[in-house]
């Protein structure tokens, strides 16, 4: 009970035994299938052997049907039975029986031989044989009178004594001509025994121990002539059932299922034997199959015992297979093993393992996120309070948590920062800068722990400190291991850092000194651009250099270029002033580049002030702009852009005004082209300028002249009223404002190739087509 219920309750078990159970039944399937393909070939072999013993009894029976016809002809065409044949001496005749009964005593198969003769009208028969020789004699007679057909060498069943007792004999005819047309005619007749065909066919069925199969034999008209074996179905319908389901088939040789008074039976036909005869053989269909039967039930006795055998060794087997499983269950807290979301127990000991893993990994990180915690604790402590720790709680210190700084050895500090950390993200201190940084440690300090102790820490301050120790001759060499993880970094990330070296020292109280020093020297960035690596030999020359700002006369040639417009001596005033800057100190540069964004907002504030078209800058933001920078490069490239920003604006605002002169003019002109007195001297006059500017402005923005301007529109003025009105040429020159006929006609002719009459008439002529 305890197993059964197990099973009940265990899905992996059960699965277990179902892939047991699966295996016996494909052993119960393959067993039936093995028995339908016995049964089929079984079948097949029964009708094989059936084809060949009807077979066989055909070619008996044909084989002594040659025989038999060899001997009448011979007999019949032989010169001694002439007396018998058609002798008219009855005492010949008698002398030659003997003849006849020698050749039916050499025979197996012949009853008797009977010679008709017609000229006596007699027969004449051989004597050893049992059936009397009238009735012999009378039976052939009614034959031979009942039928003017008479077959010619076919065994032909008789009854001699007509009273339904069965085939007596077997009679042979043979005789001159195609029938049997006079009484004078001579017959031989030979009888067959039937005895002889029936031992034959028994004696097939014996060898083929087929002795209960009933065999017969029956004629065209379904008369059964011999039958042979077990006993005929009683109330068989020969011929109504049997025989026209054998003709219809239209197959010679052929067998099918037949079933009568509840029983069923297998027959086997031939249907074109011997004289058109059927030979019939029927077999008991239970004991056609008992063999395959008796293996069915054999099969089925042993199928059933190997499956309750295999039942059983499977749930043997199955549970001591998942005792294992059902341990490891135990240990399943309960309310989890409860859980329905669980396919199987595996799965379900595989999800209580996994969660244990996860939580022991969890722990394991958490630990070591706390030690790290600490450890980096103690590491910023350190760099930035040094000198208040003693040699002792410094060894302790960095025994206790493992900090990697060689002592006593040579050491070195470098500051790292990162290249447009505001671009990379919308703030400082946001997840990217921490992991930026803790990828450049990691994979710093596996780098640089080749050649000695390393440690790193971020400081949360925007810069990561490496302190790194080895030998001296290391150590200087520090510059082209950062190189290389600068290379590294950039691959993997597509960032860029600067790295800020400080000097060789051995104590470690003197961390926190580097440390102070490597952060002012790191605003050195601005000089030397980003990605680089400052050593401390590099500042030292801007460290010394006491200049506080840019000198008067460089700031004077950046005013009067903006003011002038000359903007390639203000491009090159800039880059002077870079120049200056990248020696100063790091404080006096960083004053002189604010004294700088002031000068230049002052000066184009006071160019707007004066100027007609104002250049529209913001100056705040042109301010914030180049304080957001990190090096003078940049903010060189942000004074660049701007004075050509103001430049271009300057020239636009030219060009807007040049523009707006020239469209005045050709307004005037349309309006005013009709006077005679309307020239470039009038329209400056009306505009108060300068008759020369005006010109040359007009020219710059429209490719002709005043003068050109003024006659282009008299003559386009003057077509139309050629092309739409009957005034006179004269009058037409001087509405449109020419004085000077030979003047007018020579414009005219210049512009449209033609005179004006000329072309009032050409004009005409077009209208009226």
């Amino acid at each position: 009970m305890n197993v059964l219920q197990t099973i009940r309750s265990r899905k992996y078990l059960q699965r277990i035994l179902l892939s047991f159970m699966l295996v016996v039944a494909i052993l119960a399937v393959a067993s039936l299938l093995m028995n339908s393909g016995a049964r089929s070939k079984v079948l097949s072999l029964q009708n094989e052997a059936d084809r060949k013993l009807l077979t066989q009894i055909n070619y008996n029976i044909e084989n002594m049907n040659g025989i038999v016809k060899d001997l009448a002809v011979s007999l019949y065409n032989d010169e001694e039975m002439l007396a018998l044949k058609s002798g008219a001496d009855y005492r010949q005749s008698i002398l030659k029986i003997e003849r006849l009964n020698h050749t039916v005593a050499a025979s197996p198969y012949l009853h008797a031989a009977v010679f008709y003769n017609g000229a006596q009208h007699r027969f004449f028969s051989s004597l050893n044989h049992e059936i009397n020789n009238s009735l012999l004699y009378s039976s052939l007679q009614n034959y031979m009178d009942s039928r003017a057909d008479l077959p010619k060498l076919q065994l032909i069943p008789l009854d001699l004594d007509g009273k339904g007792g069965g085939i007596d004999v077997f009679a042979f005819f043979l005789y001159d001509g195609d029938t049997l047309g006079s009484i004078n005619d001579n017959v031989l007749i030979l009888t067959v025994k039937p005895g002889w065909m029936l031992d034959n066919m028994k004696a097939l069925n014996q060898v083929a121990e087929r002795q209960n199969d009933v065999l017969f034999v029956t004629d065209t008209d379904g008369e059964v002539l011999i039958a042979t074996g077990g006993q005929v179905p009683e109330g068989l319908n020969l011929k109504g059932e049997l025989l026209p389901r054998i003709s219809a088939s239209g197959r010679p040789l052929d067998s099918f299922n037949y079933s009568h008074d509840g029983r069923k039976y297998k027959v086997t036909y031939l249907s074109k034997a011997l004289n058109n005869w059927q030979i019939i053989s029927m077999q008991d269909y239970d004991v056609v199959l008992g063999s395959v039967r008796q293996m069915k039930w054999t099969e089925i006795a042993v199928t059933l015992s190997v499956v309750l055998l295999a039942v059983l060794l499977s749930v043997f087997f199955a549970v001591r297979l998942y005792k294992p499983v059902g341990q490891l269950l135990t240990l399943v807290p309960g309310d989890v093993r409860a859980a329905p979301q669980a396919k199987d127990e595996l799965s379900l000991i595989a999800a209580n393992l996994t969660e244990m893993i996860s939580k022991l990994k969890g722990l394991e990180l958490e630990r070591a996120s706390q030690s790290n915690i600490a450890k980096l604790y103690q590491l910023r402590s350190l760099i930035a309070s040094s000198h208040s720790l003693d040699e002792q709680s410094f060894l302790q210190l960095r025994e206790q948590h493992g900090i990697d700084i060689a002592y006593p050895s040579p050491l070195r500090l470098a500051l790292v920062q990162i290249d447009n950390l505001q671009g990379l993200a919308a703030e400082p201190g946001l997840p990217m800068e921490s992991l930026l940084y803790f990828a450049i440690s990691n994979i710093g300090q596996e780098l640089l722990r080749l050649q000695g102790s390393c440690e790193a820490a971020d400081m949360k301050s925007g810069h990561l400190v490496f302190i790194a120790g080895s030998a001296d001759g290391e150590l200087a060499k520090l510059e082209e291991r950062f190189r290389e993880l600068q290379q590294t970094i950039g691959n993997y990330y597509h960032i860029t850092f600067t790295v800020t070296l400080s000097e060789v020292f051995t104590d470690y109280r003197s961390i926190t000194a580097h440390y102070n020093l490597a952060q002012r020297h790191a605003n050195y960035r601005m000089i030397y651009g980003k990605g680089a690596v400052l050593e401390p030999e590099m500042l030292r020359a801007n460290e010394e250099n006491e200049a506080l700002r840019i000198p008067q006369e460089l700031e004077r040639q950046l005013t009067e270029g903006l003011k002038g417009g000359d903007l390639a001596e203000t491009e090159q005033t800039i880059r002077k002033w870079r120049a200056l800057l990248g020696g100063f100190s790091y404080e006096n540069m960083y004053s002189a580049v604010l004294h700088l964004a002031v000068t230049l907002s002052q000066t184009l504030a006071e160019m707007n002030s004066r100027s007609v078209n104002p250049v529209s800058l913001n100056l705040q933001a042109i301010n914030r702009r180049i304080l957001e920078k990190e090096t003078l490069d940049e903010m060189e490239t942000v004074l660049l852009e701007v004075v050509r920003e103001v430049a271009e604006q300057r020239r636009s605002g030219r060009e807007d005004k040049n523009r707006l002169l020239a469209d005045t003019v050709k307004e005037i002109i349309d309006k005013h082209y009709a006077d005679p007195d309307l020239n470039v001297q009038r329209i400056a006059d009306m505009l108060k300028m300068n008759p020369v500017y005006l010109g040359q402005v007009f020219k710059a923005q429209e490719g002709t002249s005043v003068v050109d301007q003024i006659n282009a529109a008299r003559l386009a003025s003057a077509k139309k009223y050629l092309e739409q009105e009957d005034f006179t040429v004269t009058e037409i020159m001087e509405k449109v404002g020419f004085g000077n006929e030979s003047y007018f006609y020579r414009l005219f002719k210049r512009c449209y190739g033609t005179t004006p009459k000329d072309y009032r008439l050409k004009s005409a002529i077009d209208r009226s087509r």
